[in-house]
């Protein structure tokens, strides 16, 4: 007799790709899910994987079945949802940020969605590594760049142009284009490249390590404006004035395609569009 439980395994197998992946997403031992995806075969007569000792892949039969099976699912969560929609928030939201993400406009919205449910626990993993987010047990990643992959959807949250910046002595004494010139802008995106700017001599992809060297040396550098509001804020930066147009920075969230989205996920992504506003 097949049961819901089949259903959610094979759903998980087959986004996964791994019966060990499913088994750790599903906290089940492996034995359990390879004696749930037999049974489920044996039930439709047909078999819905291809089995190497290497991966696991979806047969013909599987693909279509899948397609059926994925939008059941999804509809019993979200009536589920819909029962609990007036209860208050709770569980894990696990994410993946990139470390450029760790600065203070980022913990004052993790901090004030805590506030606001604070029956919600946020496990944030910081990493520039690529992640899968089914294999690896996340409920979402924040991202920088757009992914290309079949197993999760995108949605721009946020958008950051770059932003010419110095500290006050060091704009007072030169204008942008003479900084450039003389190898004194940091361009960490490569922004500069098409232009008669001369390189400078470090090189970095990581902005808080730029945003130092901005705030510890006589240089001028590109930065995302959101990294440097509060040193813009304070004064410690001042913005410069150039004349080529600095390109936008993009914010998106990543979440796996075809399965359900918890309410206290879409909360939480929620939140960060309205705190990255």
């Amino acid at each position: 007799m097949t049961t819901l439980s089949h259903f959610e395994t094979f759903v998980e197998v087959a986004q996964s790709g791994s019966f060990a992946a499913a088994a750790r997403t599903l906290a089940l031992p492996r034995s359990t899910i390879t004696a749930r995806i037999k049974a489920l075969e044996s039930a439709l007569e047909t078999a819905l994987f291809h089995r190497t000792t290497r991966q696991v892949r979806l047969t013909a039969d599987g693909q279509t079945y899948l397609a059926q099976v994925q939008p059941a699912l999804a509809a019993l969560a979200a009536a589920g949802e819909n029962l609990k929609s007036n209860q208050v928030p709770k569980g894990l939201v696990r994410m993946s940020v990139p470390v450029d993400l760790v600065q203070p406009s980022f913990a004052r919205a993790l901090s004030s969605f805590q506030e606001q449910y604070p029956e919600v626990l946020l496990d944030v993993h910081v990493s520039d590594q690529t992640v899968d987010l089914v294999r690896d047990g996340f409920d979402l990643a924040l991202r920088g760049l757009r992914v290309t992959t079949d197993n999760a959807v995108m949605r721009k949250i946020a958008s950051n142009r770059m932003v010419a910046v110095a500290r006050p002595g060091v704009a007072a004494r030169s204008g942008f284009e003479d900084l450039m010139k003389a190898g004194s802008v940091m361009d960490p995106i490569g922004a500069l490249e098409e232009t008669s700017a001369k390189p400078f001599g470090f090189k970095t992809r990581n902005f808080q390590l730029a945003k130092e060297m901005l705030l510890a040396t006589d240089i001028a550098g590109l930065l995302p404006r959101a990294i440097c509001a509060d040193e813009l804020a304070s004064g410690d930066l001042v913005e410069l004035s150039v004349d080529i147009e600095l390109p936008e920075i993009p914010l998106f969230v990543v979440l796996p395609t075809g399965r359900h989205v918890p309410k206290r996920v879409r909360l939480f992504v929620d939140h960060l569009v309205s705190a990255f506003r």
